[in-house]
């Protein structure tokens, strides 16, 4: 198995604390991705959820928005990261912590979210199986990540392209598969269920190719307003649930 390369995660990640954090949609982005999964998993009392791979606790603070009376709690294994969300939201809890490896009591969460964090993986199996072991029975997750099929990230993303950029992301990042999250996920010993969606809107991206951006949220938006985005849509969105 190979595994990932951590260092490359936290020395990539730690310098958002003194660059005013890792903010990459739009509040509307961010509202559509809650509302996805806010259809899959609504919002109940005094449940324990955990932002896994938080960065600087963007995603974070709208899951604090969307499931009032909640115990949240944001775990990124970048401690710059940490810093900056400790500082940006203060009212919510976040600690440094490898999502392979976390120190947190088997069978104590009820929610188990991976905000994009999966792709940074080489192989994922081991954060899957972790999960599991947190996770109460018939806890779930909820998952997303970059989708391998979308054109747009194919050619911007895929090592397979000729004009594949490495610019603003780190050596472990790739692109996901429904299969491969549906394959890992059930392994593991969840229920899954797998969707591919478009909709969301970047606010940053690293590199000369700024300009495009608002030219990708436009037609990505039109994609997901069409048939055609259960098939090439930009995210794969992962949700499952604990069977036992």
């Amino acid at each position: 198995m190979i595994l990932q390369n951590k260092k490359a995660e936290i020395k990539f990640f730690d310098h958002f604390d003194k660059q005013g954090g890792y903010d990459v949609f739009d509040k509307d982005g961010y509202l559509e991705m809650i509302s996805w999964m806010t259809d899959l998993i609504p919002p109940r009392k005094n449940k324990i959820i955990y932002d896994l791979g938080c960065g600087s606790g963007a995603f974070t603070s709208h899951l604090y928005q969307a499931y009032p009376n909640c115990k949240i709690i944001g775990v990124d294994i970048s401690r710059g990261c940490i810093k900056r969300a400790q500082k940006d939201f203060p009212k919510i809890d976040f600690m440094v912590g490898d999502i392979e490896n976390l120190r947190i009591k088997s069978s104590s969460v009820d929610v188990a979210c991976y905000s994009g964090i999966l792709h940074h993986f080489p192989n994922f199996e081991l954060v899957a199986k972790e999960g599991h072991r947190i996770l109460r029975p018939r806890g779930t997750f909820f998952s997303y990540d970059p989708h391998y099929f979308n054109p747009a990230f194919w050619i911007y993303r895929s090592k397979s392209s000729p004009l594949h950029s490495n610019i603003g992301i780190t050596s472990n990042e790739r692109l996901l598969t429904a299969k491969e999250i549906g394959e890992t996920f059930s392994k593991a010993g969840f229920d899954t269920k797998i969707q591919i969606k478009s909709g969301i809107a970047f606010c940053y991206i690293a590199g000369k190719t700024k300009p495009l951006l608002k030219c990708y949220n436009v037609i990505d938006g039109i994609l997901g307003k069409t048939p055609f985005a259960r098939f090439f849509g930009a995210w794969v969105v992962g949700f499952g649930m604990k069977k036992s």
